[in-house]
């Protein structure tokens, strides 16, 4: 009987993998089912180009120096969404892990998950490997910059400016004209404009893990995954919802010990292509 189910969850996470294969051209969104029948993230296909990393219009810190032209050969799969309580909820309840804690606010399934370090955003990203039989993990700090840019080469993605030019702000932050009902927390998931490539909140909510280690200037660390044992500090991204508005430009980075965990802290996913 265990054995029917372990043919029977294989024979799902390969005919997910290959539907998704079906679906990789760039912009088209995807989902993989996982194990037990439920779908895994949403994710959009970025596709591969080039692009400049790093700060190129003397706005930044020194360690956002020298801008330097970094290629992104492969296209991949990335979340459209910071990653929600309710993804994280599955993994909890899968793996009999603890959910963090969600600081008592309201509808926080549809918030970004928080409360997470860097070991426990790769695990997550490991299950869903083994429940989709795809290779999930966090994006390099190069591929989030080109991600979260989606071809611009502006201060923020959306331009030089942070205050919006009508009623709409174009990210949550303090600072950024959000609603004072959500100023002292996450907002919800998908409430502001998405960048070209589709994606939400690359800019505010919650500061975004990726795979790399820290290293200032660039040394080829931030198109790398880092090794569990590299003692460097990881990098974060894309500022939080109690940020202010020059933390939220696309080329800010920000050095986290691994183990650190933060009520503005979450994570996005990368999925690999064939």
């Amino acid at each position: 009987m265990r054995f029917a189910r372990l043919m029977s969850a294989a024979l799902l996470c390969a005919s997910s993998v290959a539907s998704a294969a079906s679906n990789i051209e760039a912009g088209n969104t995807l989902t993989d089912t996982l194990a037990d029948g439920s779908s895994g993230p949403l994710l959009v296909v970025v596709p591969a180009g080039e692009f400049i990393l790093g700060d190129s219009l003397g706005r930044g810190n020194h360690n956002e120096r020298p801008p330097r032209r970094v290629p992104i050969k492969q296209a991949f799969a990335i979340g459209v969404y910071e990653v929600s309580f309710a993804e994280w909820r599955a993994f909890s309840t899968s793996t009999g892990k603890a959910l963090p804690n969600n600081e008592g606010w309201g509808l926080s399934d549809q918030r970004p998950v928080i409360h997470v370090d860097w070991h426990q955003a790769q695990a997550y990203c490991q299950w869903l490997s083994q429940q989709s039989g795809a290779r999930y993990r966090l994006p390099t700090e190069a591929e989030w910059e080109y991600a979260a840019r989606a071809g611009s080469q502006s201060y923020f993605w959306w331009g030089d400016n942070a205050a919006p030019s009508n009623d709409t702000p174009h990210a949550h932050c303090r600072g950024c004209g959000t609603s004072s009902f959500i100023r002292n927390k996450t907002a919800l998931r998908g409430q502001f404009a998405a960048n070209a490539f589709g994606l939400y909140d690359t800019a505010g909510n919650v500061w975004e893990w990726t795979a790399s280690a820290f290293a200032a200037p660039f040394d080829g660390s931030e198109q790398q995954v880092a090794s569990l044992l590299d003692q460097r500090p990881r990098v974060a991204r894309g500022g939080a919802w109690n940020s202010g508005p020059a933390y939220l430009r696309s080329s800010l980075r920000d050095p986290r010990q691994a183990d650190q965990r933060s009520y503005s802290l979450g994570l996005r996913v990368v999925r690999e292509l064939p």
